[in-house]
Parts: C-alpha cells; sequence; structure tokens
C-alpha cells in the first residue's frame, strides 16, 4: 500500500512564491489604475487616455474599448502616480437665450407691442392685387373665391416681416402680432374684391346706360 507523501519545506515554498507572485501582479494592476472621481460622487476605475475641454477617454480595468465621460461630469482624476488633477467645465461657447424677450412687460402690453408692429411692419399687397386681378378676370361671382380662400389661409413665417423676429419667440406678443397680420391681409384680400366689383358694376352700368 502506498503512502501519501506529506508536503516538505520544498512545496511550502513553492506555495509562498506563488502567492507572492499574485500579489504583486495585483499590486502591479492596481498601481496602473487611475480613478476619476466624478462631481456626483461615484469613482470610476481606469487608465485615462485624453482629457479634452469636452470629454475625457478612458481603458476600463478589464476591458479594451476607449470609453468616454463629460468634463463637466468629472471632478477630479486621481493618477496611479499619486498626482491628482481637478477638471472644470469647459466654458461655454454660445451666448444664452434670454428667457425673457421683453422683460419689464406686462403680456398685455406684449399683445399691444404685438399688434402695433404688425400694423406698421405688415405691408404685403400681394392679396389685394391677387383678389383684384380675380375678380377682373372671372367677374363678380368667380372673382368671390379669391378672398374667400386667401383670407383664412395663415400668413408664412417668412412673410410676416417682424421689424424683430426674435420677438417672435413670445407667445405673447407672437399671438397678438400674428393676429393684427391675418386681420389686415383679410381686409386687403377683400378690398381687392370690392375694387375689382367695383369696377365690373361701373362697366355693366355703363354698358346698360348706353343701351337705353
Amino acid at each position: 500500500m502506498r503512502t501519501i507523501a506529506k508536503p516538505t519545506a520544498l512545496w511550502h515554498l513553492l506555495l509562498l512564491l506563488l502567492l507572492a507572485g499574485v500579489g504583486q501582479a495585483r499590486a502591479q494592476a492596481a498601481g496602473t489604475t487611475d480613478v476619476i472621481l466624478c462631481a456626483d460622487g461615484s469613482e470610476v476605475p481606469g487608465r485615462v487616455l485624453t482629457i479634452s475641454p469636452l470629454a475625457l477617454t478612458y481603458l476600463p480595468p478589464a476591458g479594451t474599448d476607449t470609453l468616454r465621460l463629460a468634463t463637466a461630469d468629472v471632478f477630479l482624476v486621481r493618477y496611479a502616480n499619486g498626482t491628482r488633477e481637478v477638471l472644470h467645465p469647459a466654458p461655454a461657447t454660445e451666448k444664452p437665450l434670454t428667457s425673457d424677450l421683453l422683460p419689464g412687460l406686462s403680456d398685455a402690453q406684449r399683445r399691444t407691442k404685438g399688434r402695433q408692429d404688425a400694423a406698421r411692419s405688415y405691408t404685403s399687397g400681394g392679396p389685394f392685387w391677387g383678389s383684384l386681378a380675380a375678380t377682373l378676370y372671372g367677374g363678380l361671382f368667380l372673382g368671390v373665391m379669391a378672398p374667400a380662400i386667401m383670407a383664412p389661409h395663415a400668413i408664412a413665417a417668412a412673410n410676416l416681416k417682424a421689424p424683430d423676429p426674435g420677438l417672435l419667440a413670445d407667445p405673447a406678443y407672437s399671438h397678438a402680432y400674428r393676429e393684427e397680420a391675418q386681420h389686415r391681409k383679410r381686409g386687403r384680400a377683400w378690398g381687392g374684391y370690392s375694387v375689382g366689383a367695383g369696377l365690373w358694376i361701373v362697366l355693366l352700368g355703363s354698358l346698360v346706360a348706353g343701351n337705353l
């Protein structure tokens, strides 16, 4: 019957060397890993590759794909060599939009300004001349279709001709401006029809009077 040999001193030595090698490998792996401290308090381990004003790229400890973090979300980087680098968000390159486009004005005053600006700036003569031409061509009955179609049609933004287009982003101002412009468009469309109808009436009256 064979007997199992008891561990010898050589086996103990080999085991100690193996454990020491594993510990050293772990220490080396930990020593090459940076720590990214985010603004929310979380820590992200990895080897930092690049830092730009907008983004930080790093390689995770157990991965080969490069990952990215927004620089604005990173508070500092604690490097493996013990140094630290505090990061700051990239400065804004665009001028922030003003939330209040007409400061100091109430909604009623904004609506009044919108109507006044539309009365001065919306001067399109297209609805008038279009209705006039259609009435002269089609007569009293067919001509009425032109203003009936054009008048309710919403004015395109490019044709509003606001003195300051940016103010159209203000709801109260924009609603009043568009409403007043639409009112004037409607009046000009029917005005063109009225002039055309008047000319037809004069013409028909002249013909009737000539035959008497």
